[in-house]
């Protein structure tokens, strides 16, 4: 991982104003916070109607990042973890600004593939750890960038399969599916279940990603 000590590096040299505030970041000072997040997103160089897919949305980071994206016309995809009030979650994000807010559990389906493919979000902002950050760094386009935050990155990436990769696959046990006209497929294929773990620095390779901790 030498190569993203070496980005930071770099960075910090280019803009040693952005470097800096992350550098006297307190946790415990909310301006401090907001400060070091909106120096992050700066960097980034994302244009208004670019895409943002960042985790913990409903944390004080989370939430200051969707503010700062809203005041700078950048979408964004938070990411929340999956417990009871959730449905009150999402709404008090989406009032903050929140674009599309979706549960950690959404992230392993088809439907969160299909989303990403649609907004291509080209950087990606980790804010915690475990599988979140994985679905963020997952969720981040080929060639993209992904900050992560004051927090490690997992050991290796786990593809868990996606969980609906075709319509039958979101019925109930014992219900009904109808086929209107069309054959139904040979095959039941779970995407990505076959794939054994890999190390995050071998994945972000595959991906081209450009990694960055602060």
């Amino acid at each position: 991982m030498m190569l993203c000590f070496r980005r930071i590096s770099l960075i910090g040299r280019q803009n040693p104003k952005v470097y800096g505030v992350i550098r006297a970041f307190s946790s415990s000072d909310p301006s401090s916070l907001r400060n070091a997040l909106a120096s992050v997103l700066d960097s980034l160089s994302l244009k208004p109607g670019g895409t943002l897919i960042h985790n913990c949305g409903d944390s004080d980071a989370g939430k200051a990042v969707i503010e700062l994206a809203k005041e700078r016309q950048i979408k964004t995809i938070s990411i929340i973890e999956d417990k009871p009030g959730n449905p009150e979650t999402i709404e008090e994000l989406k009032a903050l600004g929140g674009d599309i807010v979706v549960p950690e559990s959404y992230t392993k389906t088809w439907y969160m593939k299909r989303l990403v493919n649609e907004l291509n979000p080209t950087a990606g902002l980790n804010l915690g750890e475990g599988y979140q950050a994985t679905a963020v760094g997952k969720g981040v386009v080929d060639g993209g960038t992904l900050v992560s935050f004051g927090k490690k990155l997992p050991k290796d990436v786990v593809y868990e399969g996606y969980q609906a990769t075709a319509v039958g696959k979101g019925v109930v046990d014992g219900g009904t599916l109808v086929s209107f006209g069309k054959k139904l497929p040979k095959d039941v294929v779970y995407e990505g279940a076959d794939r054994k773990p890999i190390p995050w620095d071998v994945f972000a390779k595959e991906k081209k990603l450009k990694v960055i901790y602060t």
